[in-house]
């Protein structure tokens, strides 16, 4: 008999059994792993006792891995109105809490009586817990800096304050002023561009995650701009709430938002005309970072560098592996006094571009000039770079490829009373080009 579960958990917490029966099956119905759990205990408890209890081997006579085993690619899922539902076991929720929002999952006798049970006897009835391999992020292309260039031609950057962006062609060199359609803009509820929303730039077309800070609002927009037919689309109008976060396009369709207030989860976005839905990494970052700076290196490691505070943070993970995030120790205690800066690769160190300084422990020459630093992955060591510092504030903090060795970045700001998109290039030597917005509409 199958009951809806939503409707009888009262029924399961008044009960003097307070073990519940779940068993891990396959999408074919055959059980993998079952064992009695409090309900009091959390799904991500439940959750680390199936991994500890089978390990590869034990599960290979359910699941074709492939060459590559990754125990980060397990997804799980729970029957509700005959439509299988994912269930995210990183909220900390308890069994009892978890089975409110779940229905026709469970099996029982009675009046909601779990008896005892022995793994050898399969026909005791128990909640059911569908299991699936799904390899995460198996779409990554050999170089990433190489897809952009060859993937991307436009540029975009939204203009604060508006519902217009700027449009960079690198083909013809030029700059545009794009005033958003505004039937695009009624219909989608889009509102002005504003400093909290973050955005990146993806073949050809401009993410925008919304930034919100009102407390009264729970969600977040999530949509995309395609610069060739100045078109958006609302991918989603309930993504979790951010503010002070960040994003990167990885190749070749997986999208990163990082960081936030009081946000440690990270989110993923995998780039599809069907997906309207986000995706959690497996792991949380330590600690909230707040408009962290993000680079990929070596086509696999994303590195997640923060200055909001006292100290530098810097953290990274393996795209490969699905590792947890790994906190850097910098092994010289060099001040380092810049902040919120733009980040790009500068052969085996990453280049902080732009930002402010605190004026701490700063290295002037004698002609008071102040310069970048820059973080040598390679051995782990903040050194101060032989590139001057420009106070400019980057959204998008990841510089662009779009050459060999050559990458490009937009900021804007005040100058005069009017609006001046900035266009930062860096090919070893760093070039800026200002344009104004009223010669580019």
């Amino acid at each position: 008999m199958s009951l809806d579960v939503s409707k009888n958990v009262s029924s399961i917490k008044n009960k003097d059994k307070e073990q519940v029966s779940i068993g891990f099956i396959t999408m074919e119905e055959k059980l993998i792993y079952l064992n009695q759990y409090s309900f009091t205990q959390n799904l991500n408890e439940i959750l680390d006792d199936f991994i500890q209890k089978n390990n590869e081997n034990s599960l290979r006579q359910y699941f074709n891995f492939g060459e590559n085993f990754n125990i980060n690619n397990f997804s799980f899922y729970a029957k509700r109105e005959d439509k299988l539902e994912r269930i995210d076991f990183r909220k900390g929720k308890d069994i009892v809490t978890s089975l409110e929002n779940l229905e026709d999952t469970i099996n029982i006798f009675g009046n909601i009586i779990f008896r005892s049970f022995s793994t050898s006897n399969t026909n005791l009835d128990y909640l059911k817990i569908y299991v699936k391999y799904e390899e995460r992020f198996k779409k990554l292309v050999e170089n990433f800096e190489e897809y952009i260039i060859k993937s991307t031609h436009l540029i975009g950057k939204p203009q604060l304050n508006q519902t217009s962006y700027f449009r960079y062609d690198k083909l013809i060199k030029e700059i545009k002023t794009i005033n958003c359609h505004k039937t695009d803009i009624i219909d989608n509820k889009i509102n002005s561009f504003s400093f909290y929303d973050n955005y990146c730039n993806a073949k050809n077309y401009l993410y925008i995650y919304e930034g919100v800070s009102d407390v009264e609002i729970q969600f977040s927009k999530f949509f995309n701009i395609n610069l060739i037919k100045n078109k958006i689309t609302l991918i989603s109008a309930e993504f979790p709430k951010r503010y002070l976060h960040s994003m990167i396009f990885i190749p070749s369709c997986y999208i990163f938002i990082i960081g936030g207030n009081k946000a440690k989860e990270v989110l993923t976005y995998e780039i599809d005309d069907q997906n309207t839905s986000y995706d959690i990494y497996p792991y949380q970052l330590p600690k909230c970072l707040l408009e962290p700076s993000l680079i990929s290196i070596n086509n696999k490691y994303i590195y997640i560098l923060e200055n909001s505070t006292i100290s530098l943070n810097i953290y990274k993970m393996d795209l490969i592996k699905i590792s947890p995030f790994e906190q850097i120790e910098i092994k010289n205690k060099n001040s380092m006094d810049q902040k919120f800066f733009g980040v790009v690769r500068n052969k085996n160190s990453i280049l902080f571009l732009g930002g402010q300084k605190l004026n701490m422990n700063m290295k002037n020459n004698n002609l008071g000039k102040k310069y970048c630093y820059e973080y040598h992955y390679d051995t782990d060591k903040i050194v101060l770079s032989k590139r001057e510092f420009s106070p400019i504030d980057f959204i998008e903090k990841t510089f662009i490829p779009i050459g060999d060795d050559l990458f490009l970045q937009f900021a804007e700001y005040k100058k005069d009373n009017k609006k001046v998109l900035k266009m930062v290039q860096f090919d070893g030597n760093e070039q800026e080009v200002e344009k104004s917005e009223s010669n580019n509409s």
